[in-house]
Order: structure tokens, then sequence, then C-alpha cells
């Protein structure tokens, strides 16, 4: 009998592995389940992809952090803007 090694994700709920996927096995049939927690930027990256399949959120692509451009800070005149927007508030 030929052995197929089918790898998906999961979530404990209980005693049950509660599986992202439908698995592609007959009712009865035998398994062995390896468990091993994810880490944290695995489970990050299954959420965003999940989310994106929905089109509930849209991936961007990160940008390394020798190609962001630092734009130097400008004097202004006048009051801080801190100070405007709370003296519009009132």
């Amino acid at each position: 009998m030929a052995t197929e090694k089918i790898v998906t994700t999961g979530v404990v709920k209980g005693n049950t592995i509660v599986l992202d996927a439908p698995a592609p096995l007959s009712d009865g049939v035998w398994v062995t389940v390896t468990m091993e927690e994810m880490s944290q930027e695995e489970k990050e990256r299954i959420l965003a992809e999940r989310l994106a399949a929905r089109g509930i959120m849209v991936t961007i692509p990160k940008t390394p952090p020798e190609q962001i451009r630092r734009n130097k800070p400008i004097d202004v005149k006048g009051k801080p803007l801190s100070q405007v927007i709370i003296e519009e508030r009132r």
C-alpha cells in the first residue's frame, strides 16, 4: 500500500484538531499526526494569506530598510501643529 504524505495546518480545539482545509481522505482511514507549534511569524503569515484570499486585506510588499527614504524635517513658522489642532477643536 502506497503512503501519501499530506501536510496541512489546523487548530486544536479541546481534544480535536480542526484542519484549515478538507483532507482528501476517506472516513475511517488511520493516520499519523505530528504536531508542531507554529512560530508567531508563521501564524501571522497564514492569517495574512487567509485575509488576502477573502479580499479583506491587501498584501503590501515589504520594502527593505535600506530602500526606505528618510525625509528630513522642515522648519515651519507659526504655532506647533498640535497646538493648532487643539485650538480648532475648541
